[in-house]
Parts: structure tokens; sequence; C-alpha cells
């Protein structure tokens, strides 16, 4: 049950951050949840709301005691705009709040690490490659907003540039506006979704209704201006339907999109998920190789598999890979893309969510999974059951990878050694890699 705080302004001391990098108080009974806010600082709040016993507030001043850790945030949107979340704090807090919180999800588990690998860290700016921005049409001023969505608002931050994107003058959101609102259906785009490959700078355009040829024109010359100052080939595409596949629209017939993973260039589509900081993926990707050590004439599972960012690197190494994906159209793509680069790869379409998916595949001597936020409980079971020698678990949520790894120790699992990697820095997010034997109960 949420209840009005009535706009109550109180001091608080703080002594510790939540999962979401937000400072926590305590007074009495009440525990507090302050944005913005950083271990030992004495601030003032503005009450907002109270939920699950918790008191969400609004950080209004920092009154004593400011933390070493702070600094000015570089963003002049980042006070509103939901996209960061963490860029008050120095980089090098950053990375060791990401790090304290992975330790305590597993302490709360009982997940014991005796070797903690050095995080994986790259450039703290202009490293996200890929994202999805809204476009909103306001009538009653007659333009458009374009940007990220408020901290637990559906409201948009107006954005000029985004300083997590990369420096581009195609990624130029005032200049957006103007193309927009210029076109006949200035009110018919909701989304604009940029991916900053190694072959191409794609766009995708959600547009409600087909564009009018006039406006079609005003974009292909947008695009076309923008590539006369582009060393990289820019590329622009609509989608009209919400789940279709989105068309082309400049050039006519784009070239392949793909990047670039352990010296193989894997092609992806415009809409594919890829992890959005190339550095770190590499460093990631490298360090799973290292840690899994796999062997030429073993039999290794990537789960997840998505479009073989792991796959591919594993099949240059051994001669059976098995990537299981739940996607069809992804896995048809894997095995195209694998029969292209003469790579020992077999796909396999499969909903990982339910169990007994991977009962026909033969015994794996190690297993590679990247599951989404979800984790991946049902999994377990079966590996638990094949007793498989080694796993790599990568994780982009402490919380249930702390959950899943519960249930592996206590049959006969070992943790052999993990790490984080800041794969989103400015944010709360964490990725973490774990390797783990079969030592037998």
């Amino acid at each position: 049950m949420k209840q009005s705080g009535k706009g109550r302004e109180l001091s608080l001391i703080i002594d510790n951050l939540n999962s979401e990098g937000q400072g926590v108080a305590r007074s009495g009974r009440d525990v507090y949840f302050v944005p913005g806010a950083l271990v030992g600082e004495k601030v003032r709040v503005r009450m907002l709301e109270r939920s699950k016993k918790i008191w969400h507030t609004q950080l209004l001043a920092i009154e004593a005691d400011e933390a070493e850790a702070r600094r000015p945030a570089d963003c002049p949107h980042y006070q509103r705009c939901g996209g960061c979340d963490l860029q008050h704090m120095q980089y090098d807090a950053q990375v060791q709040f990401k790090q304290s919180r992975v330790e305590r999800e597993f302490g709360r588990q009982k997940v014991t690490v005796d070797t903690w690998a050095a995080p994986l860290v790259s450039e703290e700016w202009h490293y996200r490659r890929k994202a999805r921005l809204g476009v909103r049409f306001s009538k009653e001023q007659q333009k458009n907003f374009i940007g990220f969505r408020e901290a637990a608002s559906s409201h948009l931050t107006d954005i000029d540039r985004c300083i997590v994107l990369p420096d581009h003058p195609a990624l130029n959101w005032s200049e957006w506006r103007r193309i927009i609102g210029s076109l006949e259906s200035a009110s018919l785009i909701t989304q604009i979704e940029p991916l900053w490959a190694d072959s191409a700078l794609v766009f995708i355009l959600r547009v409600l209704k087909p564009l009018s040829t006039n406006d079609q024109r005003v974009l292909v010359q947008a695009f076309e201006d923008w590539q006369t100052t582009s060393d990289l080939p820019l590329q622009v595409w609509v989608r009209t339907e919400k789940h279709a596949a989105p068309v082309a629209l400049w050039p006519a017939t784009p070239a392949d999109i793909w990047h670039e993973v352990d010296g193989l260039k894997l092609r992806i589509q415009a809409d594919d998920f890829i992890q959005v900081n190339r550095s770190i993926n590499q460093s990631m990707v490298a360090q799973a190789l290292e840690w899994l050590e796999p062997a030429q004439d073993e039999q290794i599972w990537d789960l997840f598999a998505g479009h073989g960012n792991f796959s591919m690197p594993l099949a240059k190494r051994c001669k059976h890979v098995i990537a299981v994906e739940g996607q069809q159209a992804m896995t048809d793509s894997l095995q195209a893309q694998a029969e292209k680069l003469a790579l020992s790869l077999q796909t396999k379409c499969a909903d990982l969510s339910a169990s007994g998916t991977l009962e026909s595949l033969t015994e794996p001597d190690a297993v590679l999974l990247d599951p989404p936020r979800a984790g991946a409980d049902t999994v377990m079971s079966e590996l638990i059951r094949r007793r498989v020698g080694r796993i790599l678990y990568v994780s982009c949520d402490p919380a249930t990878l702390a959950r899943d790894l519960a249930q592996l120790l206590p049959a006969g699992y070992e943790v052999i050694k993990a790490g984080i990697m800041d794969m989103f820095p400015q944010t709360h997010h964490v990725e973490t890699m774990v390797l783990l034997k079969y030592r037998g109960k």
C-alpha cells in the first residue's frame, strides 16, 4: 500500500546504498531511499510516497559531510533523465559499489567466493552502442520531445546529446527534433533506436503509420547529408508494426550489419540484441575463453546463445559446440553464419524456461550460459543431473545469479573464481562472471 508523504521535509544520514545505488537512511522504524545520496552524507529530503515499508524521497540538498566519492554530473540532463543513476559518483567508487553489490547478493544466498578477479572496466563515457529513445509529440506545444524516460515516470526528458552514446552528428537529438518537426507524420514517430555496429551506424524508426513519399524524401536527404561527414556508413530502417521486422529506407539495399568478436565478423540484424559496450564485450569474451579453457575435442553447450557472441569463439576452438537459443530466426541465422565461417556449430531452438528441453542433447564437458535478468532457474536441475564438469555463468542480475548458484553448490559444485564486468558505466547495472567445477558431493 502506498501512502503520500505530502511533501514533508526532513534531514537524514545515509548509512548504506541499496542495489540500485540509492542512499539508504533509517529513522526509528522507518527506512528511506534517497536517489543521488552517498554513504556518510547528511541530506535534506522531501517525502514522496511509502511502498512496502520503504519511504521514497527526493534529494533536496547535502547539508553536511559531503562524500569524497561525490562529483558533479557531466550531463546537464542527469537530474531528470532516467538513463543514468550514478553520474554523481566517482567512477572508481561506482565500480566498488557494484563489486559490493554482487558480494552482498552472494552473501544472502551463502555463496562463497575465495578468488575474485579484477573488475573488467573501460571508458566510462561514449561507450553505449545501442539504445532506444522515446519520441513524443506535444499537441499543446506543437513540438517533439526526444529522450529517455524519467526515473519511475512515463515522461520523457528532452535531450540534445547523450554522453554515454558515441559522438556523431547523426546522434544530435536537437537536429532530430528539427527534422521530425518538418515531417507530415511528426506526431507518428514514437521511437528511435540507434545501433553503432562495426560496419555501420544504424537507426530504426518506430512509426505508427507508413511514411509518406515526401517524409521518406526528407529523411533520406538528412541521412545523405550526414553521410558526407561520416566515415562509418549510415543506414535508416522503419518499423510500422510493433513486432514486425524493420524495413530498410536508406540505402535501398543496405550492406550486412556486423560486429567483431574474437576476430570474427558476426552478422546481426538491425534489431538484434547485442552487448551494448563493445570494449567490455571483447574483454568479457576473452576472459570467458581463458577461464573455461575449451579443448578441441570437448562437447560444449552455449545456452541463451543469442547471435553467437560466445558460441562462435567457442566453435573456433572446439569441434562440438551446441548453441541453444529460444528464437528460431536466431538459431537459423546462427547455423547459416557458422557454415559461412566454416565453424563446427550445432544449433537448437528451445525454450530454456521450460523443463526437459535439454534432455535430448548429448553429455557436455562444459556449459556456458548467459541468461536474461530472470536467470536460469529451470536449467539448474539439468546441469545438476548431468554433473557437468565445468560451468561458466555470465549474469546481468546478481540476485538471480546468487539464487541459481545456491542450487549448484549443495549439489557438489564449487565456485573457482568470479569477477564483475562494468558493461554499463554511470548506471547501477552490473555483469558478473562465475566459473564453477563439479567436485562431487
